[in-house]
Parts: C-alpha cells; sequence; structure tokens
C-alpha cells in the first residue's frame, strides 16, 4: 500500500491515478497530520510527499514517520526545491523526484524500494 500525501488535491488524485494503473493500491492524504492517522490505521509500504505544505510539512512528517517508523521510506516531491538541496536538509535519508512527476521515473523509484505487486510479476510471468 502507498500513501500519497499532498495538500493540492490535483496533484494527489495524478500520482493515485498512476500508482493505480501501475498495479498498487493507493491512500491518500491531504496533509502530514492526515498521513499519520492512516499510518496508525492502515498497512502502509511506502510514503510520497510534497515538501511544502501547511501545517505539518513533508520535512515534519518525515521527522515523526523515523521516530515510530525508522525504516519506512520515504518519497518526497517538490516544485519549489533543488533535489540537491533537498537530499542535503534530509541528509539522504529519503528519495526525491522533482515537479513535475514523470510516471515512468516515480513507478522506478518505487520498485526499487518495494516488491513489485503481483499483478505486475504475474504479467511478466505469462
Amino acid at each position: 500500500m502507498i500513501l500519497v500525501v499532498d495538500d493540492e488535491e490535483g496533484c494527489r488524485e495524478v500520482l493515485a491515478r498512476i500508482l493505480s494503473k501501475a498495479g498498487y493500491e493507493v491512500l491518500q492524504a491531504a496533509d502530514g497530520f492526515e498521513a499519520l492517522s492512516l499510518l496508525e490505521k492502515s498497512k502502509i509500504d511506502i510514503v510520497i510527499s510534497d515538501i511544502l505544505m501547511p501545517a505539518l510539512n513533508g520535512y515534519a512528517l518525515v521527522a515523526r514517520l523515523r521516530a515510530k517508523w525508522p525504516t519506512m521510506p520515504v518519497i518526497l516531491t517538490t516544485g519549489f526545491l533543488s533535489q540537491d538541496a533537498a537530499k542535503t536538509m534530509m541528509n539522504g535519508s529519503v528519495d526525491f523526484i522533482p515537479k513535475p512527476i514523470n510516471a515512468e521515473t516515480l513507478v522506478d523509484m518505487i520498485h526499487r524500494r518495494i516488491l513489485v505487486p503481483s499483478s505486475i510479476a504475474s504479467d511478466h510471468l505469462h
């Protein structure tokens, strides 16, 4: 299960469609607080979060994730910071992908972080 966190509904919807088409189950959260609530209730395999959000931004979300789920894979997205600046700020503890997000790049990054969904794996076996 992938959790997509972004305060912009359109961005969340696009990412959810991309990931669903790739065979993943997706939950959506409008901010970091909603994301934390969903993490408590659901088995999440990876979190994809925007950095710049009101209330609890992506950096603060990662800090709380690391405290409770230290090995949770995280991909942060942003259209406002350079990838190098973002990586430096997070000391390489998360992956980054710039906005606008390239669907193929995102799916490849997820494939590297978690197991390929069974529907995709079975497609490759036939």
